[in-house]
């Protein structure tokens, strides 16, 4: 009886200690699975976080100038950090050097393998991005300048040209040719649109011509601040041509040729006007070809109206897209002898848009690319002229893409502004 006795107490020994060996492997195996499972969520955060700091990195004078997160770095620079910021979190913390040799056991075992960076398709010259960041920028940065008081400056005539080719040759617009004058026949087909039309029913297009407006001097905004490279920037914009003097000439054609078919439109819609038109050239042709004669003196009184358009434009005055007998200014009179004046003639009511405001309409009709772009040359420019000689958007960034691999697990992230 003792020796049966026994043998059931050496039998249930045997079955706790299964049972106890069992237990332990689950319990294991349990803490094997916890620990991958927090080592992915700690590695996760590891990554994230040094994802975060190289964007942190940014230029703060291409922020505070023109609102533009970008980085200046290259693929292999971005690695280097991950690599720093992962191997610091995963090893070499004080805190895990502080428990080294007081039965410290890392349950995580993390180690970073290998990482890898693609910054194709976050570079600043790409215009989805750089627009992307402009409307970003605007959703705040109409708010912003609304608290901050313009100052003025007085502003100075000067030749301005770029001359350099090294620079030219790396600008973003590179290979990108100006339009002489806007489309005109798409303007007319279309009509012209209103700035509220253009405020609300393209709203992207509006806060990018608004960006380019508050972002950049112009002839009638053309402060001697020698902070820019030019003084008719958004002329630039418009025009591209490497003389400051000749942008501004070429929006002056393109709104003369728009001010001049607006004119005459008006011309031969009104009756009076029609009469006077018809009546000298009478005189002029002696009623023979009295229809060719009335297109050149209404050609000549329009394009007298528009030269005073001009002129009144660029002495802070105001012009309407479409006229009436009020707000005409030349008589017909007057027509050739205006032509050989230098001051304009003030009209009766003095209503409409101001230069700004055809700038926006010329803005609306530029091509989107063309025009994102040569905003670029600007920034690139300025930045050069004020922060670094050495300064290349396309070696700013604003975001990467970039795959980790850790405790054979693969993590990866798109990192942007």
């Amino acid at each position: 009886m003792q020796v049966i006795h026994s043998s059931k107490k050496g039998t249930i020994s045997v079955f706790l200690t299964l049972i106890l060996a069992s237990i332990l492997l689950v319990v294991g195996m349990f803490v094997h699975a916890a620990s991958i499972v927090s080592g992915r969520s700690y590695a996760d955060a590891v990554f994230q976080l040094a994802g975060r700091s190289v964007l942190s990195e940014y230029d703060v004078h291409l922020y505070d100038k023109y609102g533009i997160f970008a980085v200046h770095t290259d693929a292999r620079q971005v690695e280097d950090k991950i690599k720093h910021y992962a191997d610091y979190s995963f090893h070499d913390n004080p805190m895990k050097e502080m428990m080294r040799g007081r039965k410290y056991m890392d349950t995580l075992k993390l180690a970073l393998e290998s990482v890898q960076v693609d910054l194709k398709g976050f570079s600043m010259t790409d215009t989805e991005l750089f627009e992307q960041q402009i409307l970003e920028y605007m959703k705040y940065g109409i708010i912003k300048d609304l608290l901050n008081e313009e100052k003025e400056y007085p502003h100075i005539k000067l030749e301005i040209e770029l001359r350099n080719k090294q620079i030219i040759n790396s600008l973003p617009s590179k290979g990108y040719q100006s339009n002489l004058i806007i489309d005109m026949k798409r303007l007319f087909e279309n009509g012209i649109p209103s700035l509220k039309e253009i405020q609300t029913d393209t709203k992207d297009i509006y806060l990018i011509n608004e960006y380019i407006m508050k972002h950049f001097l112009n002839h009638q905004r053309g402060n001697e601040r020698r902070d820019t490279f030019f003084l008719n920037e958004v002329e630039y914009i418009l025009k591209g041509n490497f003389n400051d003097k000749s942008n501004y000439k070429a929006v002056r054609n393109d709104l003369f040729i728009m001010r001049n078919i607006l004119n005459l439109i008006h011309i031969n819609s009104d009756p009076e006007k029609r009469k006077k038109v018809e009546a000298i050239a009478v005189i002029l042709t002696l009623a023979e070809g009295k229809e060719i004669g009335a297109l050149f003196v209404a050609e000549a009184w329009a394009a007298a109206e528009s030269e005073n358009d001009l002129r009144l434009l660029e002495a802070g005055n105001q012009v309407p897209f479409v006229k009436n007998k009020d707000n005409w200014a030349v008589p017909i009179s007057s027509t050739l002898e205006f032509l050989w004046q230098e001051d304009y003639i003030k009209p009766k009511k003095m209503q409409g848009y101001e230069y700004e405001d055809y700038l926006r309409i010329l803005l609306f009709l530029e091509n989107r690319e063309r025009k994102l772009l040569r905003c670029m040359d600007l920034i690139q420019l300025n930045m050069k002229g004020n922060y670094d000689q050495y300064f290349d958007l396309k070696e700013y960034y604003g975001g990467f893409q970039f795959e980790a691999i850790a405790r054979e697990s693969k993590f990866t992230y798109i990192q942007k502004f």
